[in-house]
């Protein structure tokens, strides 16, 4: 496949944007993608303030919503203040950016539909660091089939170790052989 810019060299860099229904494909070569990282901010590392000027436009879509809904019912539109620095919603969105620490919460009806859509939710699905002193106690301890396997695994390294001549490599493999066994055998014991 050759790069959507240039079209002569193959493309090795492809990314893809989808958004809603619609998905986007570029395919690059190293050359025409180091000349766009240097130009595009999508190509550079995570740049919060770029996340809040695209939050920026949902704040607009979301005045003109209670701008449509005003012009529905005699109420005028409320616009939101932040009482620590005086920021307002009209300058969140034509900067993008936020004034204080507590404009996250004076803003936090615009700001948690934007990042939630954004991230696909708000709760974390990753992995979660173990406590402090537990790390070894709540470790989950690897079955005796994967065990085996290792051992297996371990054993065919040594052979290979010793036929071609490498002792020290034979040594910790040896080692490690050792604790597996030992570990193997505590498991068994346990059962």
């Amino acid at each position: 496949m050759l790069c959507s810019i240039c079209g002569k060299n193959p493309a090795t860099i492809h990314i893809q944007e989808i958004t809603g229904s619609e998905k986007k494909v570029l395919h690059l070569c190293q050359e025409c993608a180091e000349k766009r990282a240097n130009e595009d901010a999508g190509f550079q590392e995570f740049n919060l303030a770029e996340v809040l000027f695209q939050l920026s436009s949902k704040i607009g879509d979301h005045l003109q919503q209670k701008k449509s809904q005003d012009e529905e019912t005699p109420e005028p539109v409320r616009q939101i203040v932040c009482k620590t620095c005086g920021w307002t919603s009209e300058s969140f969105q034509k900067n993008g950016k936020l004034g204080c620490p507590d404009c996250y919460k004076a803003f936090r009806e615009i700001l948690d539909p934007s990042l939630d859509s954004l991230h696909r939710g708000t709760a974390h699905t990753g992995k979660h660091p173990l406590p402090a002193g537990s790390a070894a106690e709540s470790r989950p301890k690897p079955s005796i089939s994967l065990l085996h396997m290792n051992l297996k695994h371990l054993q065919v390294e040594l052979e290979d170790a010793i036929s071609a001549e490498r002792y020290e490599d034979a040594a910790v493999l040896r080692d490690k052989i050792s604790a597996l066994k030992k570990e193997l055998e505590e498991l068994q014991n346990e059962k």
